[in-house]
């Protein structure tokens, strides 16, 4: 099933979504569309220029790996509310207490000491982490034999070099050289190409073809593509829950 998209238009006007209703998928209705998939409070205030820019790129890049359809959509905006913190955001922030350092990244594997946690996280009443904190913690938690076997990291500093950017949050040299090879952007020599709403969004969509991830759609799979995502299942109550926002507004 397609798109309606004077429906889809409707129901966010409904909601106090300021927007016209002309058919079109556009910026403005994507951007109206990823405040009511964060769960953002109707106005015009929410459609700030990212979740604009963000939308305007969706609507470039989408319809060429087939999200066209509205439960496609609906996960793909689902997993990128998370990754991208309500489409606020293309950049991985390290800025992490450190309890959170240990919970997020030492689940299968010890990448941070729990000494390194605490010297590095951020202490209560601390003021967000310098970035040569943060850089630091990116070395540790994507670098090491870690880094080098799941992300191909292998040169120092490529932990914060290539930290999470992009939609889907692309990490690693790997990872990155792997959208080099499908576009010809080079990404890897300049990483911060991919903190651009445009090439993040097509960085995301690159990967959700390659991952075969409208299938897992098709599926209604949450669970199975938020492993495919995310690796593992961060976040996964937040997913679902953006999930369900994002269904009540396209199906």
């Amino acid at each position: 099933m397609a798109i309606d998209v004077t429906q889809l238009q409707q129901r966010l006007k409904a909601r106090g979504y300021p927007i016209g209703i002309d058919g079109d998928l556009g910026g403005e209705t994507f951007a109206a569309l990823l405040a009511a998939v964060a769960g953002a409070k109707p106005g015009a205030a929410v459609l700030t220029r990212m979740r604009r820019d963000i939308g305007a790129a969706l609507a470039r890049h989408l319809p060429g790996v087939g999200v066209d359809r509205p439960l496609r959509l609906a996960h793909f905006l689902a997993q990128a509310n998370v990754e991208t913190g309500g489409f606020r955001v293309l950049v991985e922030s390290l800025n992490y207490v450190p309890e959170a350092l240990i919970a997020t990244f030492n689940k299968s594997s010890i990448r941070i000491k729990p000494a390194d946690a605490q010297r590095l996280g951020r202490k209560p009443g601390e003021g967000a982490l310098s970035l040569a904190r943060q850089e630091e913690i990116a070395n540790l938690v994507y670098g090491g034999a870690f880094g080098k076997s799941q992300l191909g990291n292998d040169q120092p500093g490529d932990g914060w070099r290539f930290r999470g950017r992009g939609i889907k949050q692309t990490t690693g040299r790997f990872n990155y050289g792997q959208f080099k090879k499908v576009t010809g952007l080079d990404v890897v020599a300049d990483p911060d190409l991919l903190g651009d709403p445009d090439t993040g969004v097509n960085a995301g969509c690159v990967f959700w073809a390659a991952k075969q991830c409208n299938l897992i759609a098709d599926r209604d799979d949450i669970d199975a593509m938020t492993l495919t995502i995310n690796g593992g299942t961060n976040g996964l109550a937040d997913r679902k829950a953006a999930l369900g926002r994002a269904k009540a507004i396209l199906l």
